[in-house]
């Protein structure tokens, strides 16, 4: 089984407005749509689509966390926990037929520490041989920079389950140092520019750290892979017309706990065709199984 972690969801409220956000100024909308949002969630809805199923592991509170599980339970099996005080955020994304989407994040509830081992113990309790854990987007304010880490290392103590990390900033960086399974970055977070030799030559470093699987995504100039196999590999962007870009790293993520027997480069191939199939759509509705299809066949990329 797979789990996707999401200790910040949200409800993803998406407004589309014609010429990009005017600041300062009227902005008419339309195309509005509401989604169960986090970066988990979201890859949980793409490996849905792959024909995989998963069990989305949510922290919650108040009433629009009620409201977000009733969301999520139509499509998938729900483990949540209860932080104390506050309210389960909502996230505003305002995308221009630009293709350009501004992001507008609520902070939602505190870190609370009990909440947070109740919900480690619930799920490596859960975990069996051959199962998969992603971690995905950023914990609740005021977490320890560590708190990743210690999730990592709890879930990664079970024989034969491999973790996928997908942070940013102290929570990555410490993470990395608890040698997930996999972890997807993206430049910025590395503090890269997104130069595809700069980028490549520190997946493999990453990987020499003693984790099997790097893929660094640079948006539209494409992105890296490397592994324990002696993958190194460079793709370009696909060329498709973006709707929004929200997701799509998500679903790059997706594409590495797709657990298919594919070889490295297949493996990359779907991930690239992934987050160009969701920058295609509205809000953060997963692509059709066919579309996603169509572009991982017609994907390109360049050993190194």
């Amino acid at each position: 089984m797979i789990y996707t972690i999401t200790l910040n969801p949200a409800i993803d409220l998406s407004l589309h407005v014609k010429d990009g956000l005017m600041p300062g100024s009227i902005n008419k909308s339309y195309g509005m749509r509401t989604d169960p949002g986090g970066k988990g969630i979201n890859v949980s809805k793409t490996l849905k689509v792959l024909g995989k199923e998963s069990v989305v592991c949510v922290g919650l509170c108040g009433e629009d966390g009620n409201k977000l599980q009733d969301m999520l339970k139509t499509d998938f099996e729900v483990l949540r926990i209860d932080y104390p005080s506050g309210n389960t955020r909502t996230n505003i994304k305002i995308t221009g037929e630009n293709g350009v989407t501004t992001d507008i994040n609520g902070d939602g509830p505190l870190y609370d520490r009990e909440s947070i081992e109740r919900f480690k113990e619930l799920i490596t309790g859960k975990l069996v041989y051959g199962d998969i854990v992603v971690i995905s987007g950023r914990p609740p304010l005021g977490s320890p920079s560590g708190i990743y880490a210690d999730l990592v290392r709890s879930f990664g103590s079970v024989s034969g389950v491999r973790v996928i990390l997908d942070s940013s900033d102290k929570y990555l960086q410490e993470g990395l140092r608890a040698k997930p399974f996999a972890v997807k970055p993206t430049c910025e977070e590395l503090g890269l520019y997104n130069d595809p030799d700069s980028a490549l030559e520190e997946a493999r470093n990453i990987v020499l750290q003693g984790i099997s699987c790097c893929l660094i995504s640079m948006g539209r100039d494409g992105a890296v892979f490397a592994d324990d196999k002696g993958a190194s590999l460079y793709s370009e962007a696909i060329d498709v017309k973006v709707s929004c870009t929200t997701g799509c790293g998500d679903a790059m993520t997706a594409g590495l706990a797709f657990d298919n027997g594919m070889s490295s480069a297949d493996t990359f191939k779907l991930c690239m065709a992934l987050a160009s199939a969701e920058a295609e759509t509205e809000g953060t509705d997963p692509p059709s199984k066919d579309r996603i299809f169509e572009l991982y066949d017609g994907s390109l990329f360049c050993g190194q």
